[in-house]
């Protein structure tokens, strides 16, 4: 996996899992609740995998955050020179 790859995943899987603990959401039950398959949002959540958007955007409407509100949170997380080209 190339370097910015993985800052990328690393990025998606703080955002969305530190916006499940703010809720006080567990794991488990919010997967069921969701419709989420537990290891989708294992991978997800530990950033080490790539996985379908698809699954993405269901735990992104599933925490009832826009995908702007996503997009600016990302945003500001990445590093400052992310998405300049290597």
């Amino acid at each position: 996996m190339q370097e910015k790859d993985l800052i990328l995943y690393k990025t998606i899987a703080k955002i969305l899992k530190e916006k499940r603990l703010e809720k006080g959401l567990k794991f488990t039950i919010f997967c069921y609740e969701n419709d989420i398959a537990t290891s989708s949002l294992n991978l997800i959540e530990n950033g080490n995998s790539k996985t379908y958007f698809s699954n993405i955007a269901k735990v992104i409407k599933a925490l009832d955050m826009s995908f702007e509100e996503f997009g600016k949170l990302l945003d500001k997380e990445l590093p400052k020179d992310f998405s300049q080209e290597d």
